[in-house]
């Protein structure tokens, strides 16, 4: 599966198939206006005996389309919502060095192009890591067209997120809304530089496809909310917004396969929240961590296997020597099933949990051993950089 990620601005090259469809498609045109000829001037006596067409009433009231299906204060509610939210988005430039084959030489030159959004009045701006990664020089295009120079403050390849700044203050700032709060179907607007800069600031507007939509990219796991709003090449790092105006999700990916449309997804803006905090103040992402290993979701054929009495929870794969689950008591082949009194279905669950907490805080563990249920409690370490 083709995850888009990023921006390309190589051109479309023509193909032999697209001439071949050209050439057909010319071809049963023209049969088709010869057709329409022959019709219309060997035929007229046809053309005299058909029926004149029926409208409605001059004097009938015509309701436009839009009003019929696009109610005034669903529009207006998006009118407002993108208003709100337009001077906040910036484009972002990404330069790296490159070796000009021509000259003989190493030239800063564009390397992608993408979306971000100003969260501090002071310059904050957070975007997609993989819209800055590899950057030797960033630049920002603000709402009003000025391009200002911009420096990285920190990066999480692990969320794909990343904070930039620019040295302006007073700016137009976006609020952060609750992701936990969404509703499938409700309305989504997507605002980006689809193909770069020279479509800045373009809305698209669709609605939540899902809440917690889990995806693998290139080895990463990530939980994102899924839109059909279109998310188009250069879209990364630009909000989702809700309609209230206030930004719900920072767009990512996109599924890029034939035959599937409509498949988007969005970073949550509470992770988002969480992230951009911890970069803004520490120049990096401290999580906590308990130190164990993912053998496997729990589902009713291991639950089988294990004879466990839940069909739900975590296996243990391993243990890392001397961390804190390991100082706590937890083992190899251990099932968890629950965290800081919160259910435990999948890995995921177990990661969202801990991060929801800080290094040095002490969590309540259950897991099953032998069938039997045991309790520990776990001080949580800082996740060590290599692992990281």
């Amino acid at each position: 599966m083709d995850f888009f990620n990023g921006f390309s601005n190589q051109p479309k090259r023509a193909n032999l198939a697209g001439v071949l469809l050209t050439a057909l498609f010319g071809a049963v045109l023209g049969g088709l206006l010869v057709a329409f000829i022959m019709f219309r001037f060997l035929v007229p006596d046809i053309a005299q005996t058909l029926p004149d067409p029926v409208f409605p009433p001059e004097s009938q009231e015509r309701v436009p389309y839009t009003q019929r299906d696009l109610p005034e204060y669903q529009n207006t509610a998006i009118v407002r919502a993108a208003e709100r939210v337009l001077p906040t988005v910036v484009g972002i430039t990404n330069k790296a060095m490159t070796y000009d084959f021509f000259h003989g030489r190493t030239i800063l030159s564009e390397r992608a192009t993408g979306t971000g959004v100003i969260i501090d009045q002071n310059g904050y701006i957070v975007t997609n890591n993989h819209v800055v990664d590899g950057a030797h020089e960033l630049s920002v295009t603000l709402s009003n067209g000025d391009e200002v120079p911009a420096r990285l403050v920190g990066a999480d390849p692990a969320t794909d997120l990343a904070v930039i700044k620019i040295e302006k203050s007073s700016l137009p700032t976006a609020q952060l809304g609750d992701s936990d709060d969404l509703a499938v179907g409700e309305a989504a607007i997507a605002i980006g530089n689809p193909l770069g800069i020279a479509f800045s600031q373009t809305v698209t507007v669709g609605v939540i496809s899902a809440k917690e939509r889990a995806i693998n990219i290139n080895e990463h796991n990530f939980t994102f909310i899924q839109t059909d709003a279109a998310i188009n090449d250069g879209n990364s790092g630009g909000p989702l917004v809700n309609l209230n105006g206030e930004v719900i999700g920072i767009n990512t990916a996109k599924i890029k396969i034939s035959g599937v449309e409509g498949m988007g997804f969005a970073i949550p803006s509470n992770t988002v929240k969480t992230i951009s905090l911890d970069l803004i103040r520490h120049g990096r992402i401290i999580r906590p961590w308990i130190g164990v290993y993912h053998g496997g979701d729990v589902d009713e054929t291991l639950a089988k296997q294990l004879q466990l009495p839940v069909t739900y929870g975590v296996l243990i794969q391993d243990v890392v020597t001397d961390g804190p689950a390991h100082r706590a008591g937890i083992r190899r082949g251990d099932v968890i099933v629950s965290m800081a009194g919160k259910k435990i279905s999948t890995f995921s669950d177990m990661r969202r949990i801990i991060f929801e907490h800080d290094v040095g805080e002490e969590i309540e563990i259950t897991f099953f051993r032998d069938r039997q249920e045991q309790t520990v409690n776990i001080r949580l370490a800082e996740l060590p950089e290599s692992i990281n």
